[in-house]
């Protein structure tokens, strides 16, 4: 697996949906179905920016993802997502050595990440804002990651931040801690009513959107 940022988003990400989206297809239960008629029916394109590298859009369309340098001409632009390319190589350098990568049940969980449920409900929305990463090791600076959703530029200026502490991360994917108390722990400044209104909106969202 290649762990320059570019090439692993253009080239490990879009095989991972498939494999993810045959998964879908294979599992049995009430609710596998909705599942994947949920992912099939999602279309978009998310645009991530390496600093100093260049970008990558990923557009998923009808059951297929496609990479591209250029933006995908009749794709609706979902997410918008910047960080620096020294970021994105010690992500990906952790990521390898933790296993995460192999997990049998990753690729199923990323294909799940595009949902034409969670685009309706973002529709007509716009969210701008930064993720701090605090207290990463070897690092005497936060971590920044810009994401804009309902747009296709991450903001310089930010409506609101969300700081999390790296080690509250760590203890995440270790088990000592759930996504939910993570959440709790988050530090936000500015005003993110809208980004948490919208939160909770999701959280009671109903059956998935069924493909017509």
């Amino acid at each position: 697996m290649s762990t320059a940022p570019l090439t692993f988003l253009e080239r490990e990400l879009p095989p991972r949906f498939a494999e993810g989206l045959e998964q879908l297809r294979a599992a049995t239960g009430p609710s596998s179905r909705e599942h994947l008629d949920d992912v099939l029916a999602a279309r978009g394109a998310v645009r991530f920016v390496i600093e100093g590298e260049g970008e990558v859009w990923l557009a998923v369309d009808q059951g297929t993802m496609s990479a591209s340098r250029t933006r995908p001409e009749g794709i609706p632009a979902r997410v918008a997502i910047a960080f620096a390319a020294d970021v994105a190589r010690e992500a990906l350098s952790l990521l390898t050595e933790s296993g995460q990568l192999d997990d049998p049940e990753g690729p199923k969980r990323f294909a799940r990440t595009f949902s034409a449920r969670v685009e309706k409900a973002l529709e007509g929305q716009k969210l701008e804002f930064h993720v701090l990463l605090r207290d990463v090791p070897d690092r005497e600076d936060d971590v920044v990651i810009q994401v804009g959703i309902g747009t296709d530029t991450p903001p310089a200026k930010p409506q609101f931040t969300a700081a999390v502490s790296y080690d509250d991360l760590e203890d995440m994917r270790g088990g000592d801690l759930t996504p939910q108390q993570v959440i709790g722990r988050l530090r936000l400044t500015g005003d993110a009513s809208r980004a948490m209104a919208l939160g909770m909106s999701l959280m009671q969202q109903g059956k998935p959107v069924s493909r017509k």
